[in-house]
């Protein structure tokens, strides 16, 4: 397993250990596991859930896979003004103005990092196992605190997850299908305000800074799609619905294994029981291509939810010359943000590219953070 302490000396050298008390006011609603692919179609997966990555959005859509899937991934994305901003305060060195006048600069910006993120997957039309040794997030925003300050959140989940999915027989129109996920998850995670003082005393964060503990959880799904005999419309849309409910137990945390901090300290910020719902339409066929409209409202019962941050509305166009040259393009909207994306698989080499807006504001304040995010991987 990766050390929280290096991870983060790698990502964010340039925050320190910080003196003042409480927590980072950073309002942005933290994903578990994140799709380069759902991302560039408005992150709305819950009634398309159709590939190896279907266990983490809707446990039902393993039923929809066509072949056994083995992908082994690499991914990473983040805010580009992050970079610019780390070499600003590095360069400003130890003078507290010219600290100061970089945080002042950047007065209601968010950053974002996400990376690395790695691990495997493997997918069969029923079950589905995954291991994601080290997925990181660090979230910082900067605002007038008792001076300019820094706002850093940090995440390190490593993840073991089985899912498992069956078909209603009862049903007599359409495919109903449900499923459940396990996931066994040791998180680390960081909530600190950062000041000038610390910043200048370059001083770097350390293990001992975070919160850690095991828990175990599950998420529940189920999937509808029409019969493909319907008529009308319907024959032409094939519409799907699903819904999910991610982290049904949402206990909290127990064991603490010691691995970052030694003394053992605290417990990290809570999975969240949230629910995704959505729908699908399968839009008609052309030429090389086949294409998807979808829409989500996810997250409800988040407590940073808003009517804005819960909707997802995202297009897809899949191409393929063969089995073995592939790809596809994708749009849509994520929590009021345009996004966009592409892939492009060629023998197992596959590359995903996405670029998407997040909401990391509060209703009466809206704050845009621009995303870019890759993955490659090995998809057999």
């Amino acid at each position: 397993m990766l050390r929280f302490g290096f991870i983060l000396f790698a990502l964010t050298y340039f925050f320190v250990r910080t003196s003042f008390a409480g927590e980072a006011l950073i309002f942005d609603i933290h994903q578990q596991y994140l799709s380069t692919r759902s991302v560039g179609m408005g992150n709305a997966q819950t009634a398309v859930a159709d590939d190896e990555s279907a266990m983490f959005f809707n446990p039902a859509g393993l039923k929809q896979l066509k072949e056994n899937k083995l992908n082994f991934f690499i991914k990473g994305g983040g805010s580009p003004d992050i970079l610019k901003f780390s070499k600003d305060i590095s360069n400003a060195g130890k003078d507290s103005q010219a600290i100061n006048d970089v945080i002042v600069a950047n007065y209601d910006k968010s950053f974002m990092l996400r990376a690395p993120s790695l691990g495997f997957i493997y997918a069969r039309p029923e079950w589905s196992i995954a291991f994601i040794p080290a997925d990181v997030t660090v979230n910082a925003s900067l605002d007038q605190g008792v001076g300019p300050v820094v706002n850093l959140t940090a995440y390190q989940d490593t993840t073991l997850a089985f899912a498992k999915a069956w078909d209603l027989k009862s049903v007599k129109k359409g495919t109903f299908t449900y499923g459940v996920t396990s996931k066994l998850i040791y998180r680390a995670h960081l909530d600190k305000i950062i000041g000038i003082t610390t910043i200048q005393n370059g001083k770097v964060l350390q293990a001992s800074d975070s919160n850690e503990g095991m828990t175990l959880d599950f998420d529940v799904g189920a999937m509808w799609k029409a019969p493909e005999s319907a008529d009308g419309f319907w024959s032409y849309a094939k519409p799907t619905v699903g819904v999910t409910v991610h982290n049904l137990l949402d206990y909290g945390y127990f064991s603490n294994l010691g691995l970052y901090s030694k003394d053992k300290s605290g417990k990290p910020e809570k999975l969240h029981r949230v629910i995704d719902i959505g729908t699908a339409f399968q839009l008609p066929n052309w030429w090389l291509w086949s294409s998807k409209l979808a829409i989500d409202v996810r997250d409800l019962l988040h407590p940073y939810w808003t009517i804005k941050k819960g909707l997802h509305v995202g297009l897809e166009f899949n191409w393929e010359m063969f089995s073995w040259w592939k790809g596809g393009w994708r749009a849509g909207l994520n929590q009021g943000y345009w996004t966009a994306g592409f892939t492009g698989q060629l023998s197992v080499f596959k590359l995903d590219l996405a670029t998407y807006g997040r909401e990391v504001g509060t209703s009466s304040n809206k704050v845009q953070d621009r995303v870019y995010m890759f993955t490659t991987s090995l998809d057999f």
